[in-house]
């Protein structure tokens, strides 16, 4: 991921919020930054695999824990269960089920990355 281009794609919500918020801006943008690479790297720009979807969950779960704002963690929860199901689906070699867990997965990820005020390729890649 090219975080000078994330930067700027996050350089109008600091703008946004003026001095007053600039504390939580600040960690809300290095909060979505870190979710964004995560999510990025999780494969679903293509399939992923049973590993790669166990290893998104394993990064989410730990993410979660430290994210601060709240609308920005429901999105973030959501699209961990969402990779969880993919995760289960990819373990049970169960075909269509891993279809439709993949493309909820990517809207998890396209309301995440919506919650942060980001474009979606920020966290499907692309």
């Amino acid at each position: 991921m090219d975080h000078r281009r994330l930067l700027i794609a996050l350089l109008p919500v600091l703008l946004l919020t003026g001095c007053s918020g600039a504390a939580e801006t600040a960690s809300t943008v290095r909060d979505c930054a870190g979710l964004a690479g995560d999510v990025a790297r999780s494969g679903l720009a293509g399939t992923p695999t049973q590993a790669e979807a166990q290893a998104a969950v394993d990064r989410l779960d730990e993410r979660i824990a430290g994210l601060g704002s709240t609308t920005v963690k429901d999105a973030a929860t959501t699209l961990r269960d969402r990779l969880r199901e993919l995760q289960k689906a990819a373990a049970a070699a169960d075909p269509a089920a891993a279809k439709t867990a993949v493309t909820a997965a990517r809207d998890a990820a396209r309301k995440a990355a919506e919650a942060c005020g980001l474009p979606a390729d920020q966290f499907l890649g692309g």
